[in-house]
């Protein structure tokens, strides 16, 4: 079994136990709030309880696990030689943030967005910093995930443009999974986390209205994935994925929309930016931009391991 199929039954197996235990942990932080009165403002959704508790299981069944999961080295994930190899992060995290930075401008001129401090100058900062945050740990998560295990894994097994398809519809499918607001937990209920499990699919009840947000999702796996094969490491790839979610996690902090619906040029739907064709066309000035940064690098051969540049 290959390094990406044991993750994939991992995940299940993780999601399995989480919708088994979570009604339990649910109900049992409730009669601990019942007993404890003052500690009734962490009272939170069962959406919340459910993401914290596969959070935790996954984390911990992975250092459980890891020697059966045989994932490898960190040069075998593509994160080796970072002292030779962390001008590429820097440079493609600035790159992400002013492609970002060129979308609020044309958004400006376009009179869609106005930019300006709407919070005070500490909280600004306060949100930016957790804002960058976050915003590495996912592009280091998910980049390790989707490239260094998922992509890399597949590259071993099927043609180079199957296994970027594959990898990449998955990745932008991935991301309408996501807590239903109808959703609410009422009393004990066993069955209440597979539930959860299967309202969390109810975004693709209208697959037209996902196009867009898809098609732009599948887009930027797919500048993610080219710089990751382009350079034979992840960390190309690991700034530019950090530098969009930090450039869109904090694009309210120093400006706001002027409408809801930001036309087909910059979203009309969900997720804004991404779903608008000018956000396509930065994708793709961004792809060029990167296959120039790496015009001199050997890259990853499929099938292979990565080699150094």
């Amino acid at each position: 079994m290959k390094s990406y199929q044991r993750f994939f039954l991992f995940l299940l197996l993780v999601l399995l136990a989480t919708s088994l235990l979570s009604p339990w942990v649910a109900a049992l932080w409730e009669r601990i709030l019942d007993r404890v009165p003052e500690w009734r403002e962490y009272r939170y959704p069962f959406s919340r309880i459910f993401d914290r508790l596969f959070m935790i299981t996954g984390i911990s069944c992975f250092f459980l696990w890891r020697a059966r999961l045989k994932i490898g080295s960190l040069a075998d994930l593509g994160l080796d030689g970072i002292r030779a190899r962390y001008p590429d992060a820097i440079g493609g995290f600035l790159l992400a943030v002013g492609s970002i930075i060129a979308l609020a401008l044309l958004m400006a001129l376009a009179d869609i967005f106005s930019p300006y401090l709407r919070l005070s100058f500490a909280t600004g900062v306060e949100r930016s910093v957790k804002a960058l945050l976050a915003a590495l740990t996912v592009g280091v998560l998910e980049e390790i995930f989707f490239r260094g295990i998922l992509l890399k894994g597949m590259l071993a097994d099927l043609r180079p443009a199957s296994a970027l398809a594959a990898t990449n519809l998955f990745y932008s499918a991935i991301h309408f999974v996501q807590p239903s607001k109808k959703f609410a937990l009422s009393g004990f209920d066993p069955v209440a986390g597979f539930r959860h499990v299967v309202y969390a699919f109810e975004p693709f009840l209208d697959p037209l209205g996902l196009l867009p947000g898809l098609f732009g999702l599948f887009l930027i796996g797919l500048v993610l994935s080219y710089a990751f094969m382009r350079t034979g490491s992840l960390y190309l790839a690991i700034g530019l994925h950090a530098g969009w979610v930090f450039g869109l996690k904090t694009l309210r902090v120093y400006g706001d929309f002027r409408r809801e619906d930001l036309g087909w040029l910059f979203g009309a739907t969900d997720p804004k930016l991404v779903s608008g064709v000018a956000s396509w066309v930065a994708l793709l000035i961004v792809a060029y931009t990167v296959h120039l940064m790496t015009r001199t690098r050997e890259g990853l051969r499929p099938g292979h391991s990565s080699r150094r540049s």
